[in-house]
């Protein structure tokens, strides 16, 4: 009993020790994309692309290199702030996603449009892929609350854009 105790405790230290090191991993990756000069970068009107319509605008980013898509930004203004999605790829796989909901600030009975703040921040990595199930598994950290946006009923929903861009 006492064995399969302690058995139990490292096996879980091992899996945090490990996950911890592959959100590492992935932030040092993440890291190189965001600091690369070289990236071709390539900006879209979010409304043509599908068809929609955002009332204050919407753009899509996309950096590349060569023929591969390396990071995928997303951001729609509102009359409340703006809502900005990333999406960081390695070998045209997703690794990880970012949300940031950033909110104007309310003075004096009216909301001021200088003063621009972040009030939600979310990271989802994707630590595996499961292919008994055929998705993504993922470990998420959250910052701050959101105010407006919506959480995701699932995290593969963040990368739905994926497959609307391959053509871009």
């Amino acid at each position: 009993m006492k064995y399969n105790l302690i058995l139990i405790l490292l096996t879980y230290t091992l899996i945090g020790y490990s996950q911890n090191k592959l959100t590492d991993e992935i932030d040092k990756y993440v890291k190189s994309i965001d600091s690369n000069s070289e990236l071709k970068v390539s900006e879209y009107d979010w409304n043509k692309i599908t068809e929609s319509h955002v009332d204050h605008g919407a753009i899509l980013r996309i950096w590349k290199t060569k023929n591969q898509i390396v990071k995928v930004e997303e951001q729609f203004e509102a009359s409340y702030g703006r809502c900005t999605r990333l999406i960081y790829l390695k070998n045209n796989k997703p690794i990880k996603g970012v949300e940031l909901e950033e909110n104007f600030e309310f003075k004096n009975n009216e909301i001021d449009y200088s003063d621009l703040s972040s009030q939600f921040k979310m990271q989802v990595y994707v630590i595996g892929f499961n292919d008994l199930i055929d998705e993504y598994e993922f470990e998420a950290k959250e910052e701050g609350q959101r105010k407006v946006t919506e959480p995701y009923c699932d995290f593969n929903d963040l990368f739905a854009i994926l497959d609307e861009i391959t053509d871009l």
